[in-house]
């Protein structure tokens, strides 16, 4: 059997597994959540909701329903079992009709600027309607060398081109995952932030600046007309309309930290002064609110170890000091020898090479339909 049609069985039988009533409740959950009226009236969207709660949706027993599906079914060959738990990592986007090849369609990702020869169980008749540039919004997976179109896709003219760019390029900014699916985008973010970690030191003298709550947009837009000066001496400064600080606690903070952070970007640290104090006097932390902000910073896994690091460094003694009271430890506390074990355990994401940069290098279409949309 070819295996194409093989991945059209499984799958049959995987969404069947997916209605049963082993998932009704948290089926239920989900369809509830994208059709808040209880009325599902659009087998289109219920079909790429079922999808992905299928594939990629995570059930409160941690895993996932293709998870549960394969370990339901040990008589799987290990290939279809491979194939099928490949199918969690779903490619899912707007794409490009290039044109065809044999029974397949050529996709061009808008996010991730890859092209994908995709198949359809049902044959070539699936891609009947694709003329050249048409725009196809919908989820593949990987069947063998090539890809095939998972759940109900839907197609656009390609007179809907701008318009649909604009929120294509808002969503590989949401969601920098899609666009590094393509290693030489992932190899030009961090090769642009190197760069732009360079120039932060250089414009302040340290990647990892405290300032007043009230300064942090001021720093901000001066570090990025920095940053665009290199490119355009004559560049104007950035709108502040343009520049989001997520929360009004940052604004409102006595002291925030403004750490450009190697391979990720930008990052703001609130009440920073409370931690440096801590770090100078550790017997605050008797105090109830410097051990939370502290407790936060060591624990917080999407917060990088390096402001610790940092903090440790300036004096080794009293950084002992800090994590023998914070971890309540009797019988003390060594940095030189435990602080990067206690790092791991609480950010793992900055040591297993998940931790992916902040900055997302738009291609030329993305960055050229952004800027059209703007008045």
């Amino acid at each position: 059997m070819d295996l194409l049609e093989r991945a059209g069985e499984l799958k049959g039988m995987l969404v069947d597994f997916a209605l049963s009533p082993r998932f009704d409740n948290e089926l239920t959950e989900v369809i509830w959540q994208s059709f808040p009226d209880g009325v599902v009236d659009d087998e289109a969207k219920f079909t790429m909701v079922l999808d992905h709660f299928a594939l990629q949706h995570r059930l409160r027993s941690g895993g996932t329903v293709v998870e549960a599906f394969v370990a339901a079914n040990p008589q799987l060959a290990d290939a279809e079992r491979d194939m099928l738990l490949g199918w969690r990592d779903v490619v899912e986007g707007a794409f490009e009709v290039r044109g065809r090849d044999r029974d397949a369609v050529l996709l061009s990702n808008f996010v991730d600027e890859l092209t994908y020869r995709a198949r359809s169980n049902v044959g070539r008749t699936a891609f009947t309607a694709l003329k050249k540039r048409m725009i196809v919004v919908g989820r593949l997976v990987r069947v063998g060398d090539d890809w095939m179109v998972s759940g109900n896709p839907a197609a656009f003219p390609a007179s809907a081109r701008d318009q649909m760019l604009v929120a294509v390029a808002h969503e590989a900014m949401r969601n920098p995952a899609a666009v590094f699916r393509n290693p030489e985008k992932l190899a030009e973010a961090r090769r642009l932030l190197t760069e732009q970690h360079d120039l932060f030191v250089e414009l302040f003298g340290a990647d990892l600046i405290v300032v007043p709550g009230s300064e942090v947009s001021g720093k901000v837009r001066e570090f990025y007309h920095h940053v665009a000066k290199q490119v355009r001496p004559d560049a104007e400064p950035p709108d502040p309309a343009g520049l989001s600080l997520d929360g009004a606690d940052l604004l409102d903070a006595d002291h925030v930290a403004i750490h450009f952070v190697p391979g990720e970007g930008l990052s703001f640290y609130p009440d920073f002064d409370l931690i440096e104090d801590v770090f100078a006097n550790p017997a605050l932390l008797s105090r109830r609110r410097y051990r939370e902000v502290l407790t936060y910073l060591l624990r917080d896994p999407e917060t990088s170890p390096e402001p610790l690091r940092q903090l440790a460094a300036r004096d080794l003694s009293k950084a002992n000091a800090v994590f023998e009271k914070l971890l309540k430890r009797k019988r003390g506390f060594r940095w030189d020898t435990e602080g990067e074990a206690l790092l791991r355990q609480h950010k793992p994401g900055y040591f297993d090479g998940s931790q992916l940069p902040r900055t997302v290098p738009l291609s030329k279409t993305l960055s050229d339909a952004l800027q059209r949309s703007r008045p």
